[in-house]
């Protein structure tokens, strides 16, 4: 066998395979099985932000509830930074960013998988989690409570934001 000839056949065979592997990704996937899913065995599966890409902002407010009853304006704890070229190579706050994403998803399921009103709600790790990080926000020197909210929005559309869930208020506890 001459070397153009096995040269020619590899490069038909990785060119076959790679134009499967175009063919067999499929945009709209179904839950039910398909004869499709065998061949994945052979041919990569580019399912990139597999299975849900995230379409929605989430953030995270918070206010005090002063001596007096009143309460102040909501305050932003989480703000998404504006993607920049070099945040391909270097972005330190990708990770808070992706930890108040996760904390805040984990928080709806748990809302969402318990009845309304549930006091388990409050003693799930993710509430507390967010109760203490905004426990250790900047507060008004006459607060007396904290609240938060958890809202989202359309990212970069024009969707206006809303309100997913909002705590109970908290006695604010003093830092050491």
């Amino acid at each position: 066998m001459s070397r153009r000839f096995v040269r020619s056949a590899l490069y038909g065979l990785l060119g076959g395979w790679f134009g499967l592997s175009l063919v067999g990704q499929k945009l709209f996937r179904g839950d039910a099985p398909s004869a499709w899913d065998r061949l994945y065995l052979l041919l990569p599966d580019w399912r990139f932000f597999a299975p849900d890409p995230g379409v929605h902002d989430y953030h995270i407010l918070y206010r005090d509830r002063l001596r007096d009853g009143t309460a102040t304006a909501w305050r932003e704890v989480t703000s998404i930074a504006e993607r920049r070229p070099h945040h391909a190579f270097w972005h330190p706050t990708l990770r808070k960013e992706k930890c108040a994403f996760d904390i805040v998803k984990e928080l709806l399921r748990y809302v969402q998988d318990n009845p309304a009103g549930s006091e388990g709600v409050q003693l799930s790790v993710p509430y507390l989690t967010l109760l203490t990080h905004i426990n250790a926000q900047p507060h008004d020197e006459a607060a007396v409570g904290i609240q938060f909210l958890l809202s989202l929005s359309g990212g970069h559309d024009d969707e206006p934001p809303f309100a997913l869930f909002m705590s109970e208020v908290h006695p604010l506890e003093e830092g050491d």
